[in-house]
């Protein structure tokens, strides 16, 4: 009787159950290499903010060498997509989601990143699977309200969707890049709303709808790493405003000549048009960020999204085009692209919610594409290459790689101009 009534007291000095993290990495119970751990994970974060990626890149793979954790895959999958290397982020997160089954959260960022590049059957299974085994995070809860409802067939038309709000951009799994204003610029202003998505033409120039500009004071512009520069709008040729577009001129350029290794070594001068325009039923890809219809929303730096599709026909005599690759209702003004990662055109909004497409043809002809800093003319225009002739389809991740640099959220302060 005695020998049972000590059991209790046996049990009640039972050690606690050890984490995950700490059965798969004992490294974990050193706290000198913990408080190590933690120092460096800080200065990664630090260099991101402020555009450092290769010093954020050195931060999180030194922390990666001090412990197998989700924290620091995620940050490194950051750092990679920062710097613009979607592919690479890509293949390392779905590394980090599957090797993490304590980290919802790096699930979410996976589903994330796929429906970004243009994987949304894939990147819904994943969000599925998370939430079925993680059904109280809310990251996971909170990823799932913002995918939305899925796309609604082959209408043109697709929902529109929600950004990355709340705790989705939060540390270590912010699904959404740091804006990183370029040397010399300040941020944008505490009213200024993103309104539509534009392209990057050249270093320091870019295109934009016209009709969404209206009405502003100041104008930013900012790409899919989150370099942000401000914009100043110039006068367009009569050509360019027929088409409803304008032309930004930015204060500073997003992609400055590299020095060393920088990761910005990777971004092309230029957007390079296609030779021709498609054919119809050809297989193409639109990138455009999601824009907030309430004009509420603070300018978050974003992600854009990549929709593949097929290139509709042409829309009655002005040369302009059904985009047939669908998109959401509403403001749009971002590239599109050609199988062989060629600028095809420019969407823009339509009747009916269908959106078109201005062709290659009809921005060469409206604005010839010109050198960084310096104001297109004849002399300039019939000097340019204005094509790429390499006609080799080129893989959706690289396109959307080119799409996060070249596909800019046009960011406007409402108000009198100044």
């Amino acid at each position: 009787m005695g020998h049972a009534a000590a059991q209790p007291a046996a049990h009640s000095h039972a050690a606690a159950p050890r984490s995950y993290s700490e059965v798969t990495d004992p490294r974990q119970a050193d706290p000198a290499q913990m408080a190590s751990r933690t120092a460096l994970l800080r200065t990664g974060e630090q260099a991101l903010a402020r555009g450092d990626t290769e010093g954020a890149i050195v931060a999180f793979d030194r922390a990666a060498m001090m412990l197998h954790s989700a924290d620091t895959e995620m940050g490194l999958v950051r750092a990679y997509m920062q710097s613009g290397d979607y592919r690479r982020a890509l293949a390392f997160c779905a590394h980090t989601a599957g090797g993490h089954g304590d980290a919802p959260a790096a699930a979410a960022l996976y589903a994330w990143l796929l429906r970004a590049g243009g994987q949304d059957a894939v990147a819904t299974r994943v969000l599925a699977e998370a939430q079925a085994s993680a059904p109280g995070d809310a990251v996971v809860a909170a990823t799932v309200r913002a995918f939305g409802p899925a796309a609604n067939g082959s209408t043109g038309v697709v929902p529109s969707p929600s950004t990355a709000t709340g705790v989705m951009l939060e540390l270590p799994h912010r699904m959404a890049p740091l804006g990183v204003p370029a040397p010399g610029q300040a941020p944008p202003s505490a009213q200024a709303r993103v309104v539509s998505s534009g392209v990057s033409m050249s270093p320091a120039l870019a295109l934009a709808p016209a009709s969404t500009l209206q009405g502003a004071r100041r104008w930013w512009v900012r790409d899919g790493l989150g370099r942000t520069s401000e914009a100043t709008v110039e006068p367009a040729s009569d050509e360019l405003r027929a088409l409803g577009l304008v032309r930004l001129r930015l204060l500073a350029p997003l992609n400055p000549a590299p020095t060393g290794n920088s990761a910005t070594s990777r971004d092309p001068a230029s957007i390079a048009l296609s030779g021709r325009d498609p054919y119809a039923g050809r297989p193409g890809y639109a990138v455009e960020y999601v824009v907030d219809d309430s004009g509420q929303a603070p300018a978050e730096p974003a992600w854009p999204r990549l929709r593949p599709g097929f290139f509709g026909g042409y829309k009655g005599n002005a040369g302009w085009r059904r985009l047939g690759i669908d998109v959401p209702v509403g403001a749009h003004g971002g590239p599109v692209f050609d199988a062989a990662g060629r600028l095809a055109g420019i969407a823009m909004a339509g009747a009916l919610g269908q959106a078109s497409m201005i062709p290659a043809s009809l921005l060469k002809t409206a604005w010839p594409e010109a050198p960084p800093g310096a104001a297109p003319t004849a002399a300039t225009a019939s000097a340019q290459p204005l094509t790429t002739e390499h006609t080799t389809p080129m893989p959706a991740d690289e396109v959307f790689e080119l799409g996060l640099r070249h596909t800019l959220q046009i960011i406007v302060e409402p108000g009198p101009p100044r």
